[in-house]
């Protein structure tokens, strides 16, 4: 019964003091925080210690939730304010990591796929992914979100706390910066 009740429907019962509604609405979107969480913090233990302090603050604040609004946007906002505050507490240093010998050798691949046979793509994807985790959280984290995370636009912004035109700017941006360092890559090969 629980299953087609609508998230909105599972929050006005936990207002009301339902624990079972809590845990269908913790079992819905666990996968959801904490990929969101994984995605912003880089780290398992981490992003498990975010998803469920998410859902911790949820239930706190489960008498400010307004029902007549969705109820995925605020949640996803509460998940990406408490990885953003965890990133702070951990201050991050966001300095780019140096390339290492044996990324080095990936990046000289990308020029002679046919040398390299099957490894090739796995170093590319490598290579990208490398890449993708150098750029600044503003612009990795959308990027992630949306293609690792499968998360929508809209969902990125409520993630973030940006409107979805700046999603849609930081993303095209990240892309921007991605093709520009692979051409680099390439180049330098």
């Amino acid at each position: 019964m629980m299953v087609a009740t609508s998230d909105e429907d599972l929050m006005r019962a936990v207002q009301g003091g339902d624990i079972a509604a809590f845990e269908t609405l913790v079992d819905r979107h666990k996968g959801v925080v904490f990929g969101l969480a994984f995605s912003m913090l880089r780290s398992r233990e981490d992003a498990e210690e975010a998803a469920q302090d998410t859902f911790v603050k949820v239930f706190r604040s489960r008498d400010r939730f307004d029902a007549s609004r969705s109820f995925e946007p605020w949640l996803l906002r509460i998940a990406g304010n408490t990885s953003r505050d965890l990133l702070r507490r951990r201050r991050v240093d966001t300095q780019p990591k140096a390339r290492s010998v044996e990324e080095e050798r990936l990046a000289h691949w990308i020029v002679d796929p046919q040398s390299a046979g099957r490894e090739w793509s796995e170093a590319t994807r490598q290579i990208v992914r490398q890449e993708i985790e150098l750029l600044s959280d503003r612009l990795r984290l959308p990027l992630v979100l949306k293609y690792v995370n499968g998360l929508t636009n809209q969902q990125v912004a409520d993630a973030l706390g940006i409107s979805l035109s700046n999603v849609k700017i930081r993303m095209g941006r990240a892309k921007d910066v991605l093709q520009s360092r692979l051409e680099k890559l390439m180049e330098r090969s």
